[in-house]
């Protein structure tokens, strides 16, 4: 009598219940070519990840050795959630915008105009987590040492020195897709007899 394989393997192997903020924001992942099912899943997770308790200090994700360094490291971690959060979204409204709108696209233009719409959605609904991450950052320099995060120690500075503004670059994005509608919607407007047609 042989036993099957399946057999072997236990039901509940590895089972891992995630529930403090540290751990979905290890579930959090994102690949070199993000499709729009894997940014989605990203921003599901770091949602989660805003709403939940931290672990016990002694199982931060660095060295804590008083209440104002695991204060810190609260608001720096947070702040890097809201960073990641208003990265995927702009991530997704690059899917659904174009860089160069050229003559030819302009044969589908009804696609272009949905389009577009659902990046200028994915481009506001990124504002918000940008001002909260900027708040965050500036509470956060209220400490004068730094936590053993270094890569979001810079990240602070770097938005203290407003070298990292997304106010401007979310802007200038908005200001190109308003200039790339106008033009769909002009040739939307124009007679059908007006439009080339095919050979």
């Amino acid at each position: 009598m042989f036993t099957k394989f399946s057999d072997w393997i236990p039901k509940r192997l590895h089972q891992w219940q995630p529930q403090f903020v540290e751990d979905f924001f290890l579930l959090y992942s994102l690949k070199q070519l993000s499709q729009q099912e894997e940014i989605r899943r990203n921003i599901f997770f770091l949602k989660i990840a805003l709403q939940k308790k931290f672990r016990h200090p002694r199982e931060a994700l660095c060295l804590i050795q008083n209440p104002q360094e695991y204060h810190k490291y609260r608001l720096m971690l947070h702040m890097h959630l809201n960073l990641q959060i208003m990265r995927s979204y702009l991530r997704l409204a690059s899917l659904f915008d174009k860089r160069h709108l050229y003559f030819y696209n302009l044969d589908f233009a009804p696609e272009l105009k949905n389009s577009f719409q659902v990046a200028e959605g994915y481009y506001r609904e990124s504002m918000p987590y940008w001002k909260k991450a900027r708040d965050l950052a500036l509470e956060a320099s209220s400490y004068n040492f730094e936590i053993d995060m270094p890569g979001l120690e810079s990240i602070r500075a770097d938005i203290l020195a407003g070298d990292i503004d997304y106010t401007v670059f979310t802007g200038n994005h908005l200001l190109r897709l308003k200039q790339k509608q106008q033009e769909v919607d002009a040739w939307l407007a124009q007679k059908p007899a007006t439009q080339p047609q095919n050979p």
